[in-house]
């Protein structure tokens, strides 16, 4: 019997922590709802945190970039950013140069400096909570208008200077208003013009089950000169998943299904990961090597 079994087994016996749930979007919205936390023995104390080091733990390697001549797909050009879609992901882009959001005029999460959105028009996936996008903006300047823009960029510079990426070190996407309950497929990403890295996640404001309707893939980097903050949200789905977040949405027969007393906790994040890890990169929707080719792609120039 390996470890992880035995650490699921020992698990199931004691109290798991769960967050509290406050069902309902959470784009928007005011502070996310703080997790409550119940007591736990010291037994199930140390067991929690055993299994929080196994949940966040994944295998990562480094993507090279690739020039975007050789790959097959669509040029796109936003303002100063350009990229090729791959074959089938999506058919074109719409490029904004996103004026600057101060206090007076945006919520907290959404204070930035003026940027670069590019948004994919004819996206593989349609009707998805998040929509297809391309962020990149002035690093110095949003680390300075953004206390949590400069956490993720601080962040981002520790994984490339060698700090293991998992769950807790991985950096959030600054305007959401919500929190990471898993990151899977973790993989450290070279681009035309710097270097990242990348996960599949979902955001929420409450243990939310994980899901094709919420699930997507995430890209944070910087560019060499460290002058760009390059952030990428692309919906993708898995085939083990259920569409959508409803109590009553069907769980594949290959899925993980919920806890049905407590509802997701620790366990069931760390199966779903597991799960999510093990499947082929074509098993996605987009597949996951088409998405880390968009990715490489990246061109970001001094506008």
């Amino acid at each position: 019997m390996n470890m992880k079994k035995q650490t699921l087994y020992v698990i199931s016996g004691v109290a798991i922590v769960t967050l509290a749930c406050t069902f309902g979007g959470w784009a928007g919205m005011g502070t996310p709802t703080t997790p409550t936390q119940v007591p736990v023995d010291p037994v199930g104390t140390v067991v929690a945190a055993t299994m929080q080091a196994l949940l966040t733990a994944a295998p990562t390697q480094t993507v090279p970039a690739q020039a975007p001549s050789q790959i097959s797909g669509t040029p796109v050009r936003c303002e100063n950013v350009s990229f090729v879609l791959p074959s089938g992901v999506a058919s074109g882009a719409n490029p904004e140069a996103v004026p600057a959001v101060s206090e007076e005029s945006g919520g907290p999460w959404e204070v930035a400096p003026a940027h670069v959105k590019c948004t994919l028009t004819g996206y593989q996936l349609q009707a998805k909570f998040h929509e297809p996008g391309i962020f990149v903006y002035p690093a110095d300047e949003y680390a300075q208008a953004h206390p949590s823009a400069a956490e993720q960029i601080n962040r981002i510079q520790k994984i490339l200077t060698g700090f293991t990426p998992m769950k807790e070190t991985l950096p959030n996407v600054p305007f959401f208003n919500a929190g990471s309950l898993i990151a899977a497929n973790i993989k450290l990403i070279s681009f035309q013009s710097g270097n990242g890295v990348r996960a599949l996640t979902q955001y929420a404001q409450y243990s939310a089950p994980i899901n094709n309707r919420e699930l997507f893939y995430h890209f944070q980097g910087l560019t060499s000169d460290n002058k760009y903050y390059v952030i990428a949200i692309l919906p993708i789905t898995a085939p083990m998943l259920p569409e959508d977040e409803k109590p009553e949405a069907a769980v594949p027969p290959d899925g993980v299904p919920l806890p049905t007393d407590i509802g997701p906790n620790e366990v069931y994040y760390f199966s779903v990961t597991e799960k999510l890890n093990a499947l082929a990169p074509d098993s996605y929707t987009p597949s996951l090597d088409a998405l880390d080719l968009l990715i490489q792609s990246i061109l970001v120039t001094n506008s």
